[in-house]
């Protein structure tokens, strides 16, 4: 049976974030495997400098659609192209793969399609915060309250979801009938043969994300500045794109008197991701939700030890004390107390850079292409089965 997915996603490459190179890592795989795969994106935040991820995009075909709005606060693309060109798409692919939830344009994607009987299963890996609920913010609130994304769950044929409390937590609301468990995964390059670290008696923190506020960047340089009044020598370098809240980092950098420990890099190749990876002793990512966390994996592959806060991804991928430390969200004086540990007991990094090495060699990526294919060609099959439904 041949396969035909059209994967949808509000963030693509060169746009440098977990969703839009899960979803590249996931195409390159599946074309690999002879499926054909078309991207649907929007032109949102694109990054300024190339992104090399070691694989050759020339035979993905990417089409982009115009964003007449962006929330750039909520990372929210608003298209109005994107959801009528998808809807009109549709009709030429066997799967449509929606990617990151609760998205705005996505939901009304999924709704639209099932209002006008449309009926292609609809597949959602929802990414995003994890966890079917408003986040802290005013205008989550408001948009849970309107009801539109636990409707846009109730039409979806499949939620795929990235870790076991994810999948738990979706399945209390939607039913575990629907519900599959597919974590992602890391390209075999990221693996390191043993942990290894440069002893120049300076602590070296990494931080790989956007800088926004809800990444927990304030309570990673509180934590920074209170780690370096005890170790004396530190460096911080931040990995990512300004989310809209770069110069309000700058300021609290400057209320601390930071500027010299603190380097806010912005977006990177791949291949100097994986040298600022090398070059660490310690990955944190303190952020106020996560559904998964891919540089928490990626740094674990890697050999390092990470410090995460007990978000649904932080809780999925660490094993607290042992191939890192969990925190409470907020809590920056715990990831300061864990950075002042990891300097005071160095032995501490090659034990948990051992133990995050085993963990994350759980994380293939084959094995997580075969499910994906697995579920694409059961829920083909059950709908030329049944072709009255939907």
């Amino acid at each position: 049976m041949d396969l035909n997915i059209l994967m949808v996603t509000p963030y693509y490459l060169p746009t440098m974030s977990g969703v839009s190179i899960y979803v590249h890592h996931l195409v390159k795989g599946l074309i690999e495997q002879g499926i054909k795969v078309r991207v649907h994106t929007t032109n949102c935040q694109r990054a300024s400098s190339p992104l090399d991820l070691g694989l050759n995009s020339s035979d993905i075909e990417v089409h982009r659609h115009r964003s007449f709005l962006e929330l750039k606060r909520f990372y929210n693309p608003i298209s109005l192209s994107y959801v009528v060109s998808a809807m009109k798409a549709c009709d030429d692919f066997d799967i449509v793969h929606i990617h990151d939830f609760p998205k705005i344009c996505n939901e009304a994607l999924i709704l639209f399609m099932k209002w006008l009987k449309r009926a292609k299963p609809l597949v959602l890996t929802p990414h995003g915060a994890g966890s079917p609920q408003p986040t802290r913010s005013l205008l989550s609130k408001i948009y849970w309250f309107s009801g539109i994304p636990l409707r846009a769950l109730s039409e979806v044929d499949r939620i795929i979801a990235v870790s076991p409390v994810q999948a738990e937590l979706f399945a209390d609301v939607c039913g575990g009938d629907k519900i599959s468990m597919i974590p992602e995964a890391v390209p075999d390059h990221y693996f390191v043969d043993k942990p290894s670290f440069l002893d120049d008696g300076k602590l070296k923190v990494l931080f790989i994300g956007r800088i926004v506020e809800e990444k927990g960047i304030n309570e990673l340089l509180y934590a920074a500045h209170r780690a370096l009044e005890v170790c004396g020598k530190m460096e911080l370098v931040c990995l990512g794109s300004d989310g809209g809240y770069l110069n309000r980092a700058i300021e609290l950098m400057n209320k601390l008197a930071l500027n010299n420990v603190v380097k806010m890099v912005g977006t990177v190749t791949e291949a100097e991701k994986l040298q600022h990876l090398n070059w660490c002793d310690v990955l944190v990512l303190p952020s106020y939700y996560e559904a998964f966390g891919i540089p928490l994996l990626e740094a674990m592959a890697h050999g390092k030890p990470v410090i995460a806060s007990k978000t649904v991804g932080g809780k999925s991928l660490v094993e607290d004390g042992k191939t890192g430390f969990l925190v409470d969200i907020g809590d920056w004086n715990a990831v300061a107390e864990y950075l002042i540990k990891l300097t005071r007991e160095p032995h501490l990094k090659f034990k948990m850079g051992e133990s995050g090495l085993q963990r994350a060699s759980e994380f293939s990526l084959r094995k997580m292409l075969e499910k994906q294919i697995e579920i694409y060609r059961k829920l083909l099959q059950a709908k030329l089965s049944h072709p009255t439904r939907g």
